[in-house]
């Protein structure tokens, strides 16, 4: 017989963690994208042709990202491998048989 309570459980913690895991990793990506001239519209500057034929970008990322979003950053893919890890620990049992 299957145990559906059981059951139950795990498709509930698989799909909690997995939420968790694919949110920690995008707020992380969010959070290094905070103050690189990106977040008020979506233009990165002015494309420039020169007489030449070459091309620049003038203007754009003149802001600098702030140390903060850099630690949150940091510690949202911290959080996220180390869920990934410990995922990894459960499924394998060489890990932890004794």
């Amino acid at each position: 017989m299957i145990d559906w309570a059981a059951f139950a459980i795990v498709a509930a913690a698989a799909l909690v963690s997995a939420s968790v895991v694919v949110s920690l990793f995008a707020f992380g990506l969010r959070l290094l994208n905070v103050g690189r001239g990106l977040d008020a519209d979506d233009t990165p500057g002015i494309i420039e042709t020169t007489p030449s034929g070459s091309v620049s970008v003038v203007g754009g990322q003149t802001e600098r990202r702030p140390r903060w979003a850099t630690v949150a950053a940091i510690a949202c893919f911290t959080l996220c491998s180390g869920a990934v890890l410990f995922g990894i620990y459960l499924i394998v049992p060489v890990f932890h048989s004794s």
